[in-house]
């Protein structure tokens, strides 16, 4: 089995989803058809910041008419924005981080905090962003931290258990 697990893919336009027929836009969206709204700055910025992203592990890119999500077993950062010389990007964390950098930081579910950024110069894809990348892609992407929650519910569980037991 695939890193990412099994997921299915729509057989209209092959997007990849965690379930069998969940809701989706089938469009025509395409990588290249978002990128045209940018310039050849913005277009660097962009293959920089994929090239980041393929560095925390597999991925799928769901380009969409509104932004490009990367994917792994769910999304868990994008690209919202491309104009002439930058691109707003975000990702996802469990928790609020705080930095100047960001253009805001809002809890979307619970538990779910995007934070957004907006990169001017490929100096802007640094080693803090690819850091915060690496966890987006492990905690989110991945749903380590469902795991993480389901370890401790169970030891929580077990604990309980021996108390009453013993």
């Amino acid at each position: 089995m695939s890193p990412l697990g099994k997921l299915w893919s729509c057989p209209k336009c092959g997007r990849k989803l965690v379930g069998r027929n969940m809701w989706h836009a089938c469009n025509g969206a395409t990588v290249a058809g978002f990128l045209r709204r940018g310039d050849a700055a913005a277009r660097a910025l962009y293959r920089r910041f994929e090239h980041m992203i393929a560095a925390c592990g597999p991925y799928h890119v769901s380009p969409a008419k509104t932004r490009i999500a990367f994917q792994a077993r769910v999304r868990f950062g994008g690209v919202s924005a491309i104009r002439p010389g930058e691109l707003v990007i975000s990702f996802a964390l469990p928790r609020p981080r705080s930095s100047r950098r960001f253009l805001d930081v809002k809890e979307i579910v619970p538990g779910w905090w995007a934070h957004r950024l907006r990169v001017t110069r490929l100096g802007d894809l640094d080693d803090e962003l690819q850091g915060w990348l690496r966890e987006s892609y492990r905690l989110m992407g991945m749903q380590e931290r469902l795991r993480k929650g389901s370890q401790r519910k169970a030891r929580s569980r077990r604990t309980d258990r021996e108390a009453r037991a013993g």
